[in-house]
């Protein structure tokens, strides 16, 4: 069974992955905080609230974890990293 988070993980990077959430760039695909919570709007606590900024690497850091795996773009946007989708795509 997974945990919240994890699971949250795993719907938000499928719906990444499928092309409903999130709009591609040059430099990858970038989520807002707005349509995520529109998008997970099933989620009723807080949870959905602090996902993306708790997913967010701290400054200087590039790997991908398993609770890492977004780049903080400005205040409510979001990048996320290349690898978590490649790792989401081989699972």
């Amino acid at each position: 069974m997974y945990s919240n988070e994890q699971y949250l993980k795993e719907r938000f990077l499928e719906a990444v992955v499928k092309g409903e959430l999130g709009r591609p760039e040059n430099s990858g695909v970038v989520v807002t905080l707005k349509e995520f919570k529109a998008y997970f709007s099933d989620i009723k606590t807080q949870y959905v609230s602090s996902f993306m900024p708790a997913a967010a690497f701290q400054p200087g850091q590039t790997t991908v974890t398993h609770t890492k795996f977004l780049f903080r773009v400005r205040r409510g946007v979001y990048l996320v990293h290349a690898d978590a989708i490649a790792e989401f795509r081989t699972e």
